[in-house]
């Protein structure tokens, strides 16, 4: 599988999950455990209610160490995990 060709389509493509309000639980951890195991490349969108008050960075430090993936790119609020590490494409 490349990596790179699934990040240029994950930066294009809807976000597979999005991080509400009620922030990082145990059942939204699990389920960008299993988008993971399904695409390797996952987009995650925090809506504004959650990026107001935290970091979108530490946001997005937190979910890929519970979930053990590798943080790819960081645009505005909108993130992208991998379960192997990849170099970010310009």
């Amino acid at each position: 599988m490349d990596y790179n060709k699934e990040f240029k389509k994950v930066l294009l493509s809807q976000p597979h999950c999005i991080l509400g309000k009620s922030g990082i639980t145990n059942d939204f951890i699990s389920h960008v455990d299993k988008m993971l195991k399904r695409y390797k490349v996952i987009k995650i969108k925090a809506l504004k209610t959650i990026a107001t008050k935290l970091n979108v960075k530490d946001l997005a430090n937190e979910i890929s160490q519970l979930t053990n993936s590798h943080l790819l790119d960081i645009r505005g609020r909108i993130f992208i995990l991998s379960l192997k590490y990849t170099k970010k494409l310009n």
